[in-house]
């Protein structure tokens, strides 16, 4: 079973990398033809700044859950890595219960939100989104770092054996 979900946690990191790249290029793309209309044929465009709003708030959210899936989240590595290697082990899977709480949280929370979202987000006249496009991305990517925070024993295990690999090299090097 947890082969399946770290193939799962594989696929989902693969496609978010994909679809946080698309919409960089995107945004990079659609902010070029912004500046074109407003600085070089001096008539502005209403949509390019809401809907490059949009795609960044997704790419961010898919480019924290790729961070996340390669351990590479923010965290006060250096306490975590002073204390013994079983109280270690202990302290990472407090922390990740607790960060599996604050997701849980965010994906109910964010369902519920984009569920009962009935406003419209008004790019031009003409143009309308409804806001349920920008809330989603919560409980996306709360989902997707759900399906990642299944596979914490490996990466526990993981960050553990390169923290002890990384002391042996320093003590080599000395």
């Amino acid at each position: 079973m947890l082969d399946k979900i770290e193939k799962l946690s594989d696929f989902l990191d693969d496609v978010t990398i994909k679809l946080a790249s698309l919409f960089i290029a995107i945004i990079l793309i659609i902010a070029v033809y912004g500046a074109f209309f407003r600085y070089i044929l001096g008539s502005p465009l209403p949509w390019p700044l809401p809907v490059e709003r949009i795609l960044m708030i997704w790419s961010a959210l898919f480019g924290i859950a790729a961070a996340f899936k390669r351990n590479q989240h923010m965290g006060v590595e250096g306490l975590i890595k002073a204390l013994p290697e079983n109280v270690e082990r202990v302290m990472r899977y407090i922390i990740f219960v607790l960060i599996f709480l604050f997701i849980g949280a965010l994906f109910y929370y964010g369902l519920l939100e984009t569920l009962n979202n009935n406003d419209t987000y008004m790019i031009t006249g003409k143009l309308r989104i409804s806001s349920k496009w920008l809330v989603a991305a919560i409980p996306v990517s709360a989902f997707i770092h759900l399906i990642h925070l299944f596979t914490a024993p490996s990466m526990i295990e993981e960050r553990i054996e390169l923290d002890l690999t990384e002391e042996i090299m320093e003590e080599v090097g000395n």
